[in-house]
Parts: structure tokens; sequence; C-alpha cells
């Protein structure tokens, strides 16, 4: 079972994380409100990742009730070949993405994120909503406690940082399974307001505060898709196909302008002007969605991405 809303907005989500992560590569003056992931601040990019992880956990729900009716057994398989399938293609993409071999990045936080929503996932209601208030808890201890790891020495963050991802996805999760969604845009937006005041929102540092308000902005934004039934055959077939556009993104250019910037020894980013870097950029995601539709037309590659 697809839901349109979910494709819609998790296309969106995966757009604006190419458009984000390459533009990085392409200029150094990108301004205020299209940066990402400084440090002491907090940007609209910085809510890109925390969207996508959202809707991977709202795809959750509709994992579970496809794979589930095949039997307990098929049900693991599936989530052994999904996890096993992200996990070989990150082994390749980390020396890129994460700026190391196993390193950490986007990819395995997503996995990490998925198997523990999935085992979460099998508890009752009232514990998956402990689950979201749990990692919040185990931050401000450890913040209070002056025991809170070096987020800033790894890539968003570091393999420490994924437990304080979780409830975002876990939100995403119980946004799925119900109607009123009202209590949970209230909620988050209250609560991240409120541990603002105590720890800032700061992507960076992993806060709590940080987590919370993405679960509102992430919340908020598909509920205007879904009202307003704001429907984009281009981002629902991307909202379908979101590892295979990272992929390609990776394969086809990031990949390629590191090892250009590394042998020309210009370095990154590239040197564009923001303006430039845009144009650009928003000609790429064109490039890599039309190469998507290729790769549509190679069944033994579509199968695989």
């Amino acid at each position: 079972m697809r839901v349109a809303a979910i494709d819609c907005f998790r296309g969106l989500s995966i757009v604006l994380m190419v458009f984000f992560t390459m533009l990085l590569a392409l200029s150094s003056n990108i301004p205020d409100f299209i940066t990402h992931n400084l440090p002491n601040s907090i940007h609209i990019g910085d809510f890109v990742l925390p969207m996508f992880l959202f809707a991977s956990g709202m795809s959750i729900v509709f994992f579970r009730e496809k794979h589930i009716k095949k039997g307990r057994l098929e049900y693991v398989l599936d989530i052994i070949e999904r996890a096993g399938k992200l996990a070989i293609i990150w082994l390749f993409l980390s020396p890129f993405s994460a700026a190391g071999f196993m390193g950490f990045d986007e990819l395995i936080l997503g996995i990490i994120l998925f198997l523990a929503v999935i085992i979460i996932a099998e508890f009752p209601e009232k514990a998956i909503v402990l689950g979201v208030a749990v990692p919040i808890i185990f931050y401000l201890i450890l913040h209070y406690m002056g025991g809170l790891p070096d987020f800033s020495a790894h890539y968003i963050g570091g393999y420490a940082s994924t437990i304080f991802y979780l409830p975002i996805m876990l939100a995403g999760f119980i946004a799925a399974k119900t109607q009123n969604r009202g209590p949970v845009i209230l909620g988050s937006l209250a609560v991240g307001l409120i541990l603002s005041f105590f720890i800032p929102p700061y992507k960076l540092i992993a806060s709590p505060s940080f987590m919370m308000l993405a679960v509102f902005f992430s919340l908020l934004i598909f509920e205007l898709i879904e009202r307003f039934k704001i429907r984009n055959s281009h981002l629902e077939y991307l909202g379908k196909k979101p590892l295979r556009y990272w992929i390609l993104m990776y394969v086809v250019i990031i990949i390629p302008v590191l090892y250009y910037a590394y042998y020309s020894g210009i370095g990154l980013p590239l040197g564009f002007a923001w303006e430039e870097a845009v144009v650009i950029n928003i000609g790429l995601i064109g490039f890599l969605y039309l190469l998507s539709k290729v790769v549509d037309r190679i069944p033994i590659i579509s199968k695989v991405m």
C-alpha cells in the first residue's frame, strides 16, 4: 500500500537533501537562508535530513503492514534483505559521504534507526511514545552531568548522535498511525520551545530541542501536503526511489567532483558564486531525475536500486 502524500513528502525531502548536499560542494559563500550544518546556529536547511527520517518513519508503518502479512519468517527476511542492501551501499559510499570507510553519514543513520523502529514497533503504543521521551531524558541527564560526547568531532554528530535522532523517526511512525495529528504538532512545538530555554536547538549538538522542532517542522509540511492535496508526480516518483536518487548523486556527481577537486588542486568547494551554484544545482537535480528514468529501463540495475 502506497500513500501519495507520504511519497510526495519523501520525494520533496530527498530533493532538498540532494540540493543542500551538492550546494556545499559548489560554493563557499552560501547565504544564511540556504546554508546548513554550521556550529552554534540553526538554519532551515538543518531540517531537511530530519524531514527524510520522519518520512522514513511514516513509511515503516506500511512496510510492516505489507510484509507482515506474508508471515513472521518472511517479514524478518525482508528486514534483513532491506537493511543488508542498504549496508552494502553504505560501505561503498562511506569513504566519500563520511570521509572515511564505515564512517557515519545519513545512510548509516537511516539504517540504524530503521532497525530500531522496527523493533520498537512490536511494543504497545504507549511504549512507542515512551521511546520518543527516553532519548530526550537521557540527553538532559548527560548534559547536566557533563557527560555528552563531542558531537562536533564527527560529521552530523557521529554514531553517538544516533539515539538522539530516534524521536524523529518514531514520531513519523506515530504520525502515520493516527488520524488526529494536532496533538503531535502542538506537543512537539511546545516541547521543542521549552527545551530551547535549556539547550539551544542546534543540529550539530543533536539537541533534543532541535529534534522536537524538527518533528514539528516535518509534520507541519506533511500536513500541508496532505490537507491541501498537494500532488506532484515527479516528487511522488522520487519518493518511491529515494535511495536510487541518493546513489546517483554520489556516483554521477559527488565522487567525480571530489576526484576532480583533489587532482586539480582546486579543493572543495569549487568556488562558484552562490547564485551560479543554485542554477547549476537545479540543473543537476533535473539531470539526476532523467537519469533515474533511464535506469527504470534497465531491469538488472533497477531491481537493485
